[in-house]
């Protein structure tokens, strides 16, 4: 498996197209610009885009959605929860930056579902709290997990835009997350890579 982040230049999030080396199966993750380089990647990787999953529905994630859609014409996945959010321009933020953003996803997918691209797997971990309906996919046979904004390297998620709830987000971090194994690498929507080891020991929001 391959992770490359194309970090998005205004508002420094990562959008991450997770390949197969085997397959050339690709599935890109929280596309919250519009990389010319992303789809240069694409091309001289001979990728074939399954899906677009999005670990939740806020605007600096999911601005280049669209245009990656019409590009590559793969479905739109979210979780089952996060519908109402991308529809509405007030919740997913994009009212905020000065753009009025309503997209429908193609699939979505259920806590704990999985979903297979080429010889790679991941599984959905529904984690309430930083939006009602997101994400985190986690990649067992790797030991990878895409967090989103739930859980940073040293930090959490913010609660206070619509839908935000902090006490949903400690659990889904202290219940679904940290119980994964101590050597699983953490890959944020925001910031660099961290593990759940470094996050039980040093993040002061979880009781590091």
């Amino acid at each position: 498996m391959r992770i490359k982040n194309f970090p998005s230049p205004d508002m420094d999030e990562n959008c991450y197209v997770i390949s197969s080396t085997a397959t050339k199966n690709a599935v890109i993750i929280d596309p919250g610009a519009k990389h010319d380089a992303l789809i240069d990647y694409l091309n001289e990787e001979e990728l074939t885009t399954d899906a677009i999953v999005l670990t939740h529905g806020h605007y600096d994630h999911v601005c280049g959605v669209q245009w990656l859609r019409d590009i590559t014409h793969a479905p739109v996945i979210c979780g089952k929860n996060e519908k109402d959010l991308l529809a509405s321009p007030n919740n997913n933020l994009s009212l905020f930056f000065g753009d009025n953003l309503s997209l429908v996803p193609d699939r979505t997918l259920d806590d704990n579902e999985e979903f297979a691209f080429g010889d790679i797997k991941f599984r959905t971990i529904f984690t309430p709290g930083h939006t009602p309906g997101g994400i985190c996919l986690y990649f067992e046979a790797e030991k990878v997990l895409i967090s989103g904004d739930t859980l940073f390297a040293m930090s959490v998620g913010r609660t206070d835009f619509p839908g935000g709830d902090w006490q949903s987000l400690k659990d889904s971090i202290i219940n679904r997350i940290l119980p994964l194994p101590d050597d699983t690498l953490i890959f944020p929507g925001h910031g660099p890579k961290t593990t759940i080891a470094a996050e039980k020991r040093l993040n002061p929001y979880i009781g590091g």
